[in-house]
């Protein structure tokens, strides 16, 4: 039945591969130069363009933000973060200060911040939330939705190069991207996954898979504001 769903899944959200590159919004595309450039990526070039580029101000020095609008980067997948930085230059995703930052970096020096923030250690999450909820273990087969985890990770810790990490992810960011998704407000996930399955979900069950990935500032805030 898993099988089944998947493959079901797989034609609604898999069109002719044209539709990555739109004329009106062009969309970062995997391809053996753009790889190529993740592979051989430095991280000591990477933490230099880190500095020049005061990346610190809103990540935090080693991407841990300290703040709960700013979300966390460090231990996130080097090619995902190399993605959406092409994203921010192309304005295929809308971030206004991102944008101005991103104009300034070249494809190797988004790969290259990639590799830095991929090998620093990641914010824990609260661990408040003990039980997964059945969206992340079991997802819903009536309304094709396969478990978090199985793209994110058992961990939420992400998966290949196009799958970012979720665990220990600040909340206010985390909600806000889920709500862009499924008001189609971001639209730069490939073949719309993230877009058609966030247009399922109800504010509540959104609600409940942050609450499961975020780190403890975000619960500390949402207490203290309780």
């Amino acid at each position: 039945m898993k099988t089944s769903i998947a493959l079901t899944i797989g034609l609604l959200l898999s069109a002719s591969a044209s539709v990555i590159v739109a004329k009106d919004a062009p969309m970062f595309v995997w391809n053996r130069t753009t790889l190529g450039m993740v592979e051989v990526a430095s991280v000591g070039r990477g933490q230099q363009i880190a500095e020049e580029q005061k990346c610190a101000k809103c990540h935090g020095k080693i991407g841990v933000s300290e703040d709960e609008d700013s979300p966390n980067i460090a231990g996130q997948k080097a090619a995902y973060i190399a993605k959406q930085l092409a994203d921010y230059k192309a304005e295929a995703r809308e971030e206004k200060s991102m944008t101005k930052a991103a104009r300034k970096l070249n494809p190797q020096d988004m790969a290259d911040l990639g590799a830095f923030y991929a090998t620093q250690k990641p914010e824990k999450a609260a661990g408040k939330v003990k039980k997964e909820p059945v969206l992340v273990s079991a997802g819903d087969e009536k309304r094709f939705l396969l478990p978090c985890g199985s793209c994110h990770g058992k961990k939420g810790e992400g998966f290949g190069h196009e799958v970012p990490a979720l665990m220990g992810q600040k909340g206010t960011p985390f909600l806000d991207t889920m709500k862009a998704f499924k008001d189609e407000d971001r639209a730069n996930d490939h073949y719309g996954r993230m877009r058609f399955i966030a247009a399922q979900l109800t504010d509540d069950e959104i609600a409940g898979i942050v609450a499961y990935y975020r780190a403890p500032a975000a619960i500390a805030k949402k207490d203290k504001d309780d």
